[in-house]
């Protein structure tokens, strides 16, 4: 059987059905099979999978698991989610965000809060039993921006799952017998939505049995595999015979070709210097090169108390006191004030101060010798840096420029300062 028959045998769904309805529940269906056929193909040591279970609780309800994998180490016990955006939230917080550029955000229930009621009825049933929660999203268009603190709970992508798993598997101790797992199995059949066992010759059939097909399919294309490899050995050695005719015209059009690729790489090096510099500049300033108000600005901008410090594996933590040196002047950040960070690798991060967690407010970011003398930014986090090690470079763009007078005239906006040097 293909990975398709084999999901509908176990949820009773049929996944074209539902891609061509494509409706909300339909969608959940889809993320549901395609971690589905990433465990069918991939996990290691003995095990079974089960998929939409509706347990029994404690008010005389049920609650409904997405997806089990029943295995040596114990039972894995999945929630899935198959949003896009940018996910952003903490294991703790009761509301999660997905986060779109373009439309408003959604708000939805943390999933770990979700899982963990799964356990506690699983844990009626198999009181002894290791459980792990797997909080799983499963569409490609999604980044997950999760501060997670609790070792024993996994918040991961489809194209990590794997890594995960192999990562639980290491650190968990095989207790279950293939025997074991089977007896699991039926007993949490009965929970679940499954087809009729498949039966080969009166008999239900065992795994093995079910992939059979796949495989003799598998072993027809390694046939024609060979085949092909054949007469393509056979087209090799008629090509062979007739090389020498045409190694003379060979030469002169592989003469032509390093003559003509050199000139064009030539140029397009000379582009890419071009545009490298270009960008290198542009970089150096936000608005203009040489301008005389960013050298004036951080000459009598003094910046203190700076704390980077590790967050996650993905996330890094920064603040800082900006206090200002001038009699004259003051400054204020922006909404569109952003930190611009840099790592040893050469790669350029881009982050807001203001938005969702922070709000802006014009008098409370004004810094100046009468109104408040100094300002600590509030700490913020840099995900995608792994380690503050990484990071070489931080500087705070889209500062405007004013005098200290009673209208607090702006000299000059989209204006810069640099934070910290490694």
């Amino acid at each position: 059987m293909d990975t398709k028959t084999v999901y509908e045998q176990l949820t009773n769904v049929n996944i074209e059905q539902q891609k061509q309805i494509w409706d909300e529940r339909g969608k959940g269906y889809y993320g549901e099979y395609l971690l589905f056929c990433e465990l069918y193909r991939s996990v290691s040591g003995n095990s079974k999978i089960l998929m939409n279970l509706n347990i029994p609780t404690d008010n005389s309800k049920t609650t409904e698991i997405d997806l089990i994998l029943i295995h040596e180490t114990g039972l894995y016990v999945f929630e899935i989610k198959h949003y896009k955006g940018t996910i952003y939230g903490k294991d703790s917080d009761a509301i999660w965000t997905q986060y779109f550029r373009t439309v408003q955000n959604s708000k939805f229930k943390n999933p770990i809060n979700q899982n963990r009621y799964h356990i506690l009825a699983l844990k009626k049933l198999f009181p002894d039993m290791p459980m792990h929660s797997c909080i799983v999203f499963t569409n490609h268009d999604c980044d997950i921006r999760v501060a997670n603190s609790n070792d024993e709970i996994s918040v991961c992508t489809l194209s990590n799952i794997n890594r995960t798993l192999k990562n639980r598997f290491l650190n968990s101790t095989s207790k279950y017998s293939m025997e074991d797992i089977d007896s699991i199995f039926v007993k949490l059949s009965a929970y679940s939505q499954m087809k009729e066992p498949v039966t080969i010759n009166h008999t239900e059939a065992d795994f093995f049995s079910w992939v059979q097909p796949t495989i003799t399919k598998l072993e027809e294309k390694k046939d024609e595999v060979e085949n092909l490899k054949s007469t393509w050995n056979n087209n090799i050695k008629q090509l062979k015979k007739t090389r020498i005719k045409g190694i003379i015209a060979n030469i002169i059009v592989a003469i032509l070709c390093v003559v003509l690729a050199t000139a064009y790489c030539s140029s397009v090096i000379q582009k890419n210097n071009d545009i490298l510099a270009e960008f290198k500049q542009n970089f150096l300033h936000i608005d203009e090169i040489d301008n005389k108000y960013i050298d004036a600005l951080n000459s009598y901008v003094d910046v203190s108390n700076i704390s980077l410090k590790p967050l996650t594996d993905d996330a890094v933590t920064f603040s800082a006191r900006i206090a200002i040196t001038n009699d004259i002047y003051g400054i204020a950040l922006t909404e569109n004030s952003k930190y611009i960070v840099i790592t040893n690798s050469g790669k350029v991060f881009e982050y807001d101060v203001f938005g969702e967690h922070l709000r802006y407010s014009r008098i409370g970011n004004m810094i100046g010798k009468g109104i408040r003398g100094y300002g600590d930014l509030a700490n913020v986090q840099f995900y995608g840096i792994s380690n503050t090690e990484d990071i070489s470079y931080i500087k705070i763009t889209n500062i405007e420029l004013f005098k200290l007078d009673v209208s607090r005239t702006i000299v000059k906006d989209k204006l810069e300062i640099e934070l910290y040097s490694n």
